[in-house]
């Protein structure tokens, strides 16, 4: 007869060994993808050099060996393996930074995206005669 422990033992067990199938599959997976990419993309470069290359510069055909060291060789020259920051990640962080500047207290309501639509109104009325006095003064006391 099995007592509750020793069943709730047993379950934890199935569990853990169900999730570390299930990253071992992952992990597998994304090295088989990755290594597709791998190879797809260096007979692609194959492809389009053999393609161009003799015919507009009359440089030599290479192999897929030569193609795939060619990709790795630009990605150390031009990509730096991911050292620049994304582009999507940079908004992410200032979307970040002025939500913490609004929690703190330091946000300027003026320039709220809410106050924007008053923009055109305002630069209509009001913008362009403030704006020509400005130049007006600025080029009086030079």
């Amino acid at each position: 007869m099995k007592t509750e422990n020793s069943e709730n033992k047993s379950q934890n067990h199935r569990r853990f060994a169900s999730k570390a199938m299930r990253i071992i599959g992952m992990v597998f997976i994304g090295l088989v993808f990755t290594v597709l990419f791998a190879l797809i993309f260096g007979f692609v470069v194959m492809w389009l050099w053999n393609w161009l290359m003799p015919a507009i510069f009359g440089l030599g055909v290479i192999t897929f060996w030569q193609a795939f060291g060619i990709l790795v060789m630009a990605k150390l020259l031009f990509g730096a393996f991911g050292m620049r920051p994304h582009p999507h990640k940079r908004k992410y962080n200032q979307f970040h930074e002025h939500k913490k500047a609004f929690f703190n207290g330091e946000w300027d309501f003026r320039h709220s995206p809410r106050n924007w639509r008053h923009y055109k109104k305002f630069w209509d009325e009001e913008g362009k005669a403030a704006y020509e006095d400005y130049v007006k003064r600025t080029k009086t006391e030079k």
